[in-house]
């Protein structure tokens, strides 16, 4: 009797350990498929790959560095909707900065200060009235929306701000938002693994209580983990001017909503803590952008592709809500 027993919980174990594993590798499975459902349909239609593939790493590069320094934020358990107009906003300094200089390098340092300082400005701010982290990124994104707007209307032609390609001729390459992603993600991961920092944030995200009498000082690990992200938006906004130097209102618009997409597509769940994953990032970008590059092949107009991601993020929400559900019925 007491070997039976003994044998159904070994049995049992094993089922719990395999299927988090299995699941695991479903966006893995999704961004294959994806990405090979496109050179197919692609070559099949007489699309050129090789444009067709440096559009999606365009796209996907964006997205994922945006998402790889978010990474941290969603694993200590907060949430950032500024990101996409604190890239807007950095991107204007930063080429404000590159037109009057005509120095690339300075115009790197102002665009990925400005991007830090604002991204952590946010939690300090938050910290300091003592409110929500969330609360005061909705705050603080349509602060920078309109100081964007108000540094275009100003000191922009046309509600536009251009800067000379000649100071960014030779960036403008795959190879070159490959290697910032290849930089920053290497950085990211070191953090996220190695270091205590990556392990204090998935213990914050987990349980907060736990956290602080464990030690660990969560205003702190949440700037930290703020300035973290300024440096992906940083890097974003720099990529994305060298990629279209006449920034506009409508520049990197839709970076902070498929960041989020991109995320939970990619394995992250909504609640941070020690089941976040840095990899999502990467392959909820890759995923997103693939998609994108299927449905153009055959759509023409973008609702179509807004209705497409929102129902697919709404979907992958519902599963990861189920199956916390499932796991915490079966605890």
């Amino acid at each position: 009797m007491t070997q039976e027993l003994d044998s159904e919980r070994a049995r049992l174990r094993g089922r719990a350990v395999r299927r988090p594993r299995l699941i695991s590798l479903i966006p893995l499975a999704a961004c294959l498929l994806l990405g090979g459902l496109y050179l197919l349909l692609a070559w099949q239609n007489g699309y050129d790959l090789g444009i067709g593939m440096a559009v999606v790493v365009s796209n996907a590069t964006l997205v994922a560095l945006v998402a790889t320094g978010a990474t941290f934020i969603f694993t200590a358990g907060s949430f950032d909707l500024s990101l996409g107009a604190n890239m807007l906003v950095s991107a204007l300094v930063g080429g404000l900065v590159g037109r009057a200089s005509g120095n690339l390098f300075l115009m790197l340092l102002a665009t990925m200060g400005t991007a830090i300082s604002l991204s952590v400005l946010g939690a300090l701010l938050a910290t300091f009235f003592n409110l929500p982290v969330f609360i005061m990124t909705i705050v603080m994104m349509n602060v920078y929306s309109a100081v964007s707007t108000l540094m275009l209307t100003t000191l922009g032609t046309n509600a536009a701000l251009a800067v000379p390609t000649s100071l960014v001729t030779g960036l403008n390459q795959t190879w070159f938002r490959l290697l910032l992603l290849a930089v920053f993600e290497l950085f990211a991961c070191v953090l996220f693994y190695l270091l205590p920092m990556g392990r204090q944030a998935r213990f914050l995200g987990g349980n907060p209580v736990c956290a602080r009498l464990s030690g660990i000082r969560p205003k702190s690990l949440t700037v930290l983990c703020f300035a973290l992200a300024g440096i992906g938006i940083g890097l974003a906004a720099f990529a994305m001017t060298v990629e279209t130097p006449t920034l506009s209102a409508s520049s990197g618009s839709s970076v902070g909503m498929n960041m989020l997409i991109a995320m939970v597509f990619g394995g992250m769940p909504m609640s941070g803590g020690p089941r976040s994953r840095m990899y999502a990032a990467l392959l909820g970008a890759f995923s997103m952008a693939f998609l994108d590059a299927l449905m153009n092949i055959y759509v023409t107009g973008s609702w179509y592709l807004q209705i497409v991601k929102g129902v697919l993020f709404a979907t992958v929400v519902f599963l990861f809500a189920v199956g916390r559900r499932s796991r915490m019925l079966e605890r």
